[in-house]
């Protein structure tokens, strides 16, 4: 009885929009994912080559999906070997005590789920490593910043790409986790890319990486050339950018090149500025905002040290918005 996914669920394909999924099961390969020692005195309690070994069969990770199911992620030995349906009690007890002590512990006499047990479930349930969607252009919503036009979005191989088709420009694009689409109506999946990528973005800029929450180090960069053999992208949407930022995690392989106005939405006295003005960002979608993906709304004024002037019109006239170094704003200048 197998309760682990491998495919998007049939009954909400129906959002997916001449959706079709090809599934792919990937093995879980952790040759390369020892932990660097921490320079703060922190331990690993497990090895990460033992944690990924650990789920090597399917009954542990049926195990994990039964106390998931379960009411307060918790069942007694018994009901926990009936729901994963055991029958052999040596085989259920060898596996469950391989669980217990980090993804699972024992309180009470009840089997409890435990952290590390559900970012398990989590990874498995994002979709990331049991569907590869299609999904084919449909309309955004939202105007285009160039051209007014509506824009499109369309995802494949975990890439969400938001681009007008009038002006042939591409707007913004980053990975999103199939799980996005479940239970959600095509505007619904598109907001939920708007509003996943701007806290990414917002997060990793300001240095805390939102997948292991380690330190992310933040650095202006020239637009990179070489991005499509070193990134996701076959064509680097803010290629066109002077200046685009690199944000490298410390601790995990999480590395990315965002837009610089990324930081212009983390500075609250610069959103009330422009509020006051007639610009309210926050009904806005990232593709709608001129600093996010016009390159002539960005001047590189010095590289040693970085400053970097973005221009945004409101209603009221214009500001020129100047990132320091450390990429967060220095001053705001506005011109009536």
């Amino acid at each position: 009885m197998s309760r682990i996914p491998t495919s998007v669920d049939p009954t909400v394909s129906k959002c997916y929009w001449n959706l079709s999924v090809g599934t792919e099961l990937f093995s879980l390969r952790a040759e390369n994912s020892s932990m660097p020692p921490a320079d703060d005195g922190v331990t690993t309690a497990i090895d990460p080559q033992d944690a990924f070994q650990l789920f090597s069969h399917e009954l542990r990770l049926e195990i994990l999906f039964a106390l998931w199911e379960a009411d307060n992620y918790a069942l007694s030995f018994s009901a926990l070997q009936s729901a994963v349906g055991e029958r052999d009690s040596g085989k259920f007890t060898y596996h469950l005590e391989q669980l217990t002590g980090h993804f699972v512990t024992e309180i009470d006499g009840q089997y409890v789920l435990q952290y590390a047990g559900h970012r398990v479930i989590d990874a498995i349930q994002s979709g990331v490593f049991t569907t590869s969607p299609t999904v084919e252009p449909t309309a955004a919503p939202g105007q285009c910043p160039h051209c007014g036009s509506t824009p499109t979005f369309e995802y494949e191989t975990h890439l969400a790409t938001v681009a007008c088709p009038d002006c042939e420009t591409k707007l913004i694009e980053y990975p999103f986790d199939p799980g996005g689409f479940q239970d959600r109506s095509p505007t619904e999946a598109i907001r939920t890319f708007d509003a996943r990528t701007t806290h990414k973005w917002q997060l990793a800029s300001s240095g805390v990486c939102f997948v292991c929450a380690g330190r992310v180090a933040v650095e202006y960069v020239d637009s990179p050339t070489e991005l499509d053999t070193h990134d996701r992208y076959a064509e680097f949407f803010a290629a066109a950018h002077p200046a685009v930022l690199h944000l490298d995690c410390h601790h995990c392989s999480f590395f990315s090149y965002v837009p610089v106005g990324i930081r212009l939405l983390d500075s609250p006295p610069l959103i009330g500025t422009l509020a006051t003005r007639g610009l309210d960002v926050s009904e806005h979608y990232l593709w709608e905002l001129p600093f996010m993906t016009d390159p002539e709304t960005l001047t590189v004024h010095n590289r040693d040290p970085w400053a970097i002037h973005v221009s945004v019109e409101t209603e009221t006239g214009s500001l020129t918005v100047e990132l320091g170094p450390d990429a967060t704003v220095d001053s705001i200048t506005e011109s009536l």
